[in-house]
């Protein structure tokens, strides 16, 4: 007997048990929650032919970058290739053997083909909305969610994914509102919760982001919304906070986000970590480089500043030249060019050449909303890193233009206010400064910076002396 998912696809198994464990392993994997695997075990175990969860099995796990599950459940998946009848079954079977033998531009190719065909196709149009993100394909990412909202209007997926999607794309209201909207309606959605608090950092509300953060942590503790915590109180010179959320063991954060935190607080806060620690880093970094392929790029760039960092600058430089060689364009995000010099102007920093780190740099941090890899609050440390290089190289009137534009972007970006008190100080500018410093503690105090951070107490000591 012919079945059908909940969005009225046809699926091959006449087990009513192992469709209901599919669907629940959709279910947990689609709102971030724990457990999808096991479910889709389940699935596989009560019927061992049914393909679509051998292949939803392979999906997933190659994007938690387990390449052992995924190499298992694609063994499994071609042993039954042959029996495929159905189209959609046939495309993910195709998508399944694409990525595991490296055919990263056919698996593409055939994702966006099935998405297209099946806007309903929940899998496909997750894997697909997250490689926009890795393109940094915003454009596009709206195009598939609308096209899904389209056929079913009241899908929180897809309501999410265009809410994500237009605040990336500097619609953040629009934005806020649509995810805030799915939200009302999955209240449990960690998935949700992630999109909505996204909204409220990019316009520098932090403390609607902190409390959105710690209500999705409160559900359950998705490693990545550990890491936007942890990055938030960052932002905020928690130090303390940012290192308990850092040494996290259930569950640990993964290496890339570790050392982006680590690489925040010594280049933004000068609040250095033992060589030991990063020796780890990279060597937890090297170990996963045993299946490149299962690495997003994203994670190829913080693994290499973690090696050069711990002193490790041939395999650094390894790194680097990986980049260089995946697909120009959008097809990597642009990071075989432009964001393979981001890490190049990082491993100058380490050398101690600000001046070369900012001329690498500088047409990726112009063009940082085009490039792919992380999300735009995920790229913010590059801007912030270059502003500081900057102000470390007395240039006051590149540090002026640098942080007025963020400002326009976020009225709340302490950093870049501080920024600006700084250059009008080195331009003689003083009523400028005292109302960049004034303008800083007011918006300090209520987005709830530290109170012990330094730039806290030399704000008030500037409008002190002046007082």
């Amino acid at each position: 007997m012919t079945r059908t998912d909940i969005k009225g696809l046809a699926v091959s198994t006449s087990s009513s048990e192992a469709l209901a464990a599919y669907e629940r392993g959709l279910d947990l994997f689609l709102r971030w929650r724990g457990g999808p695997m096991e479910a889709l075990a389940a699935a596989v175990k009560a019927d061992p032919g049914f393909v679509l969860a051998h292949c939803a099995r392979a999906l997933i796990a190659w994007r938690m970058g387990q390449v052992a599950p995924a190499a298992a459940a694609h063994r499994e998946v071609m042993a039954l290739a042959d029996r495929v009848q159905d189209e959609r079954e046939r495309a993910h079977v195709e998508v399944v053997d694409a990525l595991q033998q490296g055919e990263r531009a056919k698996a593409q190719d055939l994702l966006e083909r099935t998405c297209e065909r099946y806007p309903l196709d929940r899998v496909i149009v997750r894997i697909v909305g997250l490689n926009c993100i890795a393109q940094g394909d915003y454009e596009g990412g709206m195009t598939i969610a609308r096209r899904s909202l389209d056929v079913d209007p009241g899908e929180p997926q897809f309501m999410t994914m265009l809410g994500f999607f237009l605040e990336q794309s500097g619609y953040n209201e629009e934005g806020l509102a649509m995810s805030a909207r799915a939200l009302a309606l999955d209240p449990t959605n960690l998935y949700t919760y992630h999109a909505v608090g996204h909204a409220y950092q990019a316009r520098g509300d932090y403390p609607r982001a902190l409390e959105t953060f710690e209500r999705a942590a409160s559900l359950e503790r998705h490693t990545h919304v550990l890491w936007h915590l942890a990055e938030a109180r960052t932002i905020l010179g928690h130090e303390r906070f940012t290192r308990d959320y850092w040494s996290s063991t259930a569950p640990a954060l993964p290496v890339h986000e570790r050392v982006e935190l680590l690489w925040r607080l010594e280049m933004l806060h000068h609040v250095s970590t033992p060589d030991a620690v990063w020796t780890d880093l990279a060597a937890e970094g090297e170990r996963l480089l045993e299946h490149p392929d299962a690495l997003t790029i994203w994670m190829h760039h913080w693994i290499g500043l973690a090696f050069a960092r711990a002193g490790e600058t041939t395999k650094a430089g390894r790194q680097v030249a990986y980049l260089r060689r995946l697909p120009q364009g959008r097809a990597s995000g642009h990071w075989s060019t432009i964001g393979a010099d981001i890490l190049e102007g990082e491993l100058a920093i380490l050398r101690g050449d600000d001046a070369s780190a900012v001329e690498m740099m500088a047409t990726a941090i112009g063009r940082i909303h085009a490039m792919g890899g992380g999300s735009r609050e995920q790229k913010d440390i590059f801007r912030d890193v270059f502003l500081e290089l900057h102000r470390r190289l007395d240039r006051p009137r590149e540090v002026m233009a640098l942080a007025q534009e963020r400002l326009l972007q976020n009225p709340n970006h302490l950093p870049s206010l501080a920024a600006l008190a700084w250059a009008y100080g080195r331009t003689g500018q003083a009523a400028e400064q005292r109302q960049a410093w004034s303008q800083f503690v007011r918006r300090a105090e209520a987005v709830g910076l530290a109170p012990d951070a330094p730039v806290l107490a030399e704000a008030r000591r500037a409008l002190h002396a002046v007082a």
